[in-house]
């Protein structure tokens, strides 16, 4: 399957933009690492070791994890020829991204910027448990002091196995780029490109992507400059918040055993032949399934969204024309409709030219990202999730109610019964929260599950960023008092 991709970016030398030359620089070759100390143990935990290509062809970069998902870093780690115009998608290059915590995760998809050294890289299994930087929002002044960090060569070290830091000053800066020195003998070496430069905050500042290398190891004695060019991301910060989902195309495939690993949830169709929407930090075996096909007991069953706007799962040996159906979306008879995992989580078929933010949807799971309130008389159905910082509140497809913990990957809450498909939650108008099979509802009946809360009107439910589901009574809250109910899931 492909996805919806920006053009392809055009790589250029920075070293030869304004700033490159009011810096003094000439074509240095790319900064390949900070000379400077090694970084504090838990310090600059999102810079992530990237690893390109196999033992004839390698390279090693740095990036920056700017969501789970995702990795900032420079084009020109993916240019297979240096220089060369680094074009979207899967990365020519097979490449390994070592993160903070040891884990190893391959990059499936590049995103690069036409007008500068920056790029996108998805990683196939989203990081846990790591906060991504924050991104700055301003460009530093000249005269400003930064720290560098990355991976590459020191003054003593080939291949250093932790990052090393660096402290440099802002010298000029234009529309792209800022140029910087290193301090004292600080300088970038070989393996530091795509490496964060960081403002006195920690906010992400800019991608470091060239160097005159003076003192790094395997540099000449004779060549003492520190200076620098850097790719600016402040003004990045909306372009890097709207990385694409996924896109799967009318006539495309989604092949058993693929993974596609959104922003927060991932679609798995899984090699037992049952597609599930999963939390990125769940997974086959691991649990957080939102949603699913129930169609297990298949193994090697695919699924197609076809050309005729049906979106359908096939036994291994099924087809359309052959038979073998075991699921779909029942969406025929919408020639050019395509399938589309959104960043919110939401599976979605679109019409032919419709799309997020411009309706013409013919089908949806329903699992997108919820509010953390839920009001007096508000409803929820079955698939929604609601997110906070350590935990998520999931309402799974069979209406079981849990808090799953992200971090430690496991369910530290449940309502432990199920309504099946249809089922939703209610907060009710006299203040009980319930649990309702399909066709059920406040004045009709067929619950499965409650607070007991009720007499208590315009009570509203509320998911708090300590990970706690609380009930409150309609002028309570967060320091207020006025507790109904709660699951004791804070901390």
């Amino acid at each position: 399957m492909t996805t919806i991709l920006p053009r392809p970016a055009r790589v250029t030398s920075l070293l030869m933009t304004a700033t490159a030359v009011a810096a003094g620089l000439v074509s240095a070759g790319p900064a390949q690492a900070v000379t400077g100390p090694e970084a504090t143990a838990g310090g600059h935990t999102a810079i992530v070791k990237l690893n390109i290509g196999d033992d004839t062809n390698s390279r090693a970069c740095t990036g920056t994890l700017v969501d789970s998902s995702w990795v900032l870093t420079a084009a020109s780690c993916f240019a297979t020829t240096p220089g060369q115009t680094v074009p979207a998608g899967k990365p020519a290059l097979k490449t390994i991204a070592t993160l903070s915590d040891g884990k190893t995760v391959e990059v499936s998809e590049v995103l690069p910027r036409a007008d500068r050294d920056v790029v996108l890289a998805r990683l196939t299994a989203a990081a846990t448990g790591i906060n991504a930087v924050k991104v700055a929002a301003t460009a530093p002044a000249a005269g400003a002091e930064t720290t560098a960090a990355g991976f590459g060569r020191t003054k003593t070290e080939w291949v250093p196995d932790k990052p090393h830091t660096g402290a440099f000053t802002v010298t000029a800066s234009d529309a792209t780029t800022l140029a910087i020195t290193g301090k004292g003998t600080d300088a970038l070496c070989k393996g530091d490109t795509g490496g964060p430069l960081l403002n006195a905050a920690g906010e992400l500042i800019a991608v470091n992507s060239r160097s005159w290398q003076g003192g790094c190891l395997g540099t000449s004695p004779t060549e003492t400059r520190t200076g620098a060019v850097s790719a600016r991301v402040d003004d990045l910060r909306e372009w890097i918040q709207s990385t694409p989902g996924f896109v799967i195309k009318s006539g495309q495939v989604i092949a058993s055993g693929t993974t596609l690993v959104g922003k927060h949830l991932k679609l798995s169709m899984q090699a037992d032949g049952n597609m599930v929407i999963y939390h990125n930090s769940g997974g086959e075996g691991k649990g957080a399934a939102l949603w699913s096909s129930n169609t297990y007991g298949n193994p090697g069953a695919y699924a197609v969204m076809q050309t005729d706007g049906n979106f359908v799962i096939y036994t291994k040996t099924g087809g359309d024309g052959k038979g073998g159906h075991l699921w779909s979306t029942a969406t025929f008879g919408n020639a050019g409709a395509y399938l589309a995992f959104q960043n919110d989580g939401n599976l979605v078929v679109y019409k032919n030219g419709g799309g997020e933010g411009i309706g013409n949807h013919l089908w949806a799971t329903e699992t997108y990202l919820r509010p953390n309130v839920l009001n007096s008389d508000g409803r929820y159905p079955a698939g929604f999730w609601s997110d906070s910082p350590s935990k998520i509140l999931v309402m799974a497809r069979d209406g079981r109610l849990y808090i799953w913990d992200k971090n430690q990957a496991k369910q530290v809450w449940s309502s432990d019964v199920a309504g099946g498909d249809g089922s939703f939650l209610h907060m009710g108008r006299d203040g009980n929260l319930v649990a309702y099979r399909k066709g059920g509802g406040d004045g009709i009946g067929n619950s499965f599950w409650s607070t007991a809360t009720f007499g208590n009107p315009g009570a509203y439910l509320h998911f708090q960023s300590d990970g706690n589901l609380v009930l409150y009574k309609k002028d309570g809250g967060q320091g207020k008092g006025g507790s109904l109910w709660a699951t004791g899931t804070f901390g």
